[in-house]
């Protein structure tokens, strides 16, 4: 358990995004590996702190090893528990509205993927399980056992955007009567058996089922809007929020729930009223900006290092 390697995305863009200073504190919402908490630290220096969260008891028997000294010196504290509990865990400890900097790395480790016991993976045989917190929560095996038909076809359209949802859930459906799924390769060649794979083809079918079914055993994008509500709670004023996304509907939410920070309190007025734009920024008070209209990408030279990294995406946000 000790390899928890885990290349992390964006460092460099993170970490001039994010502007920390010495003295700073700093939240990681996703620490896995400890790839960005070890920025946040970097960053913070000796009289900063990070608190670190992750959910996943395997990356924090890591952390607790890789950063004994950190936590020794109480630069550091990890937290075991998904970043929707960032509010009462940072309210515990007196820290709403003292952070300066927080990140979170929305979705999947590559050391959750390429451990084959973990069962995020179709390309490894293993257990059917996808939980990052394997303590708690039903399995993508319960779920893909005992889901209805019209239960697993919303969360292979909503959750993986796949156009074939009902034939492959109904593919399911009449394997699972001969003998339930538990294995990840087993259900990888229904799936495409289902889509009428082509070996040629540069995407396994199943890819957009596997990451459905990751999204709804671990309420990923739940997690994320409770993120994006409670995050504007813990930063200071001129704190910043870096979030890193790896698909469209992560994204679509971090852009939408950025959008309606900065423009949830303007002012409404009919499309024939006389108005400027700046007279109309001018009429009420700005709390967040965007730091850029756009996400930050990787650079060619780090997907060539990491092609993990080829659809990650950067946006970030500051408190006013």
């Amino acid at each position: 358990m000790e390899n928890f390697e885990h290349i992390s995305v964006l460092r460099e863009e993170l970490v001039q995004s994010l502007a920390l200073k010495p003295g700073d504190y700093a939240v990681d919402c996703t620490a896995g590996g400890g790839g960005h908490t070890r920025i946040l630290l970097d960053q913070v220096g000796r009289s900063g702190k990070v608190f670190a969260f992750d959910r996943d008891a395997w990356a924090q028997a890591v952390l607790h090893k890789r950063f004994a000294a950190e936590l020794e010196s109480g630069q550091l504290t990890l937290i075991q528990a998904p970043f929707s509990e960032l509010v009462p865990e940072l309210e515990s400890r007196n820290l709403l509205g003292c952070i300066q900097g927080l990140c979170a790395d929305i979705g999947v480790s590559s050391p959750q993927l390429d451990h084959a016991e973990r069962g995020f993976s179709f390309a490894k045989s293993g257990p059917l399980d996808m939980r990052m917190d394997q303590t708690r929560g039903p399995t993508a095996a319960d779920l893909v056992n005992e889901s209805t038909e019209e239960e697993l076809i919303r969360i292979f359209r909503d959750y993986g955007e796949d156009p074939q949802a009902r034939s492959v859930a109904r593919a399911i459906l009449k394997r699972r009567a001969e003998k339930p799924f538990a294995e990840t390769t087993d259900l990888a060649n229904v799936v495409a058996s289902a889509s009428h794979y082509k070996e040629r083809s540069r995407k396994h079918p199943a890819t957009k089922i596997f990451q459905a079914l990751r999204i709804a055993v671990n309420t990923e994008l739940e997690e994320l809007e409770t993120l994006l509500q409670d995050f504007p709670k813990v930063l200071a004023s001129g704190g910043r929020c870096g979030i890193i996304s790896f698909h469209s509907l992560e994204d679509r939410l971090v852009k939408q729930g950025f959008k309606h920070l900065v423009d949830g309190n303007k002012p409404r007025f009919d499309r024939h009223v006389p108005i400027t734009a700046a007279q109309l920024d001018a009429m009420y008070e700005k709390r967040f900006q965007i730091i850029k209209p756009f996400p930050l990408e990787p650079s060619d030279q780090e997907v060539e290092r990491n092609p993990r990294a080829r659809s990650a995406k950067l946006r970030v946000i500051e408190k006013l």
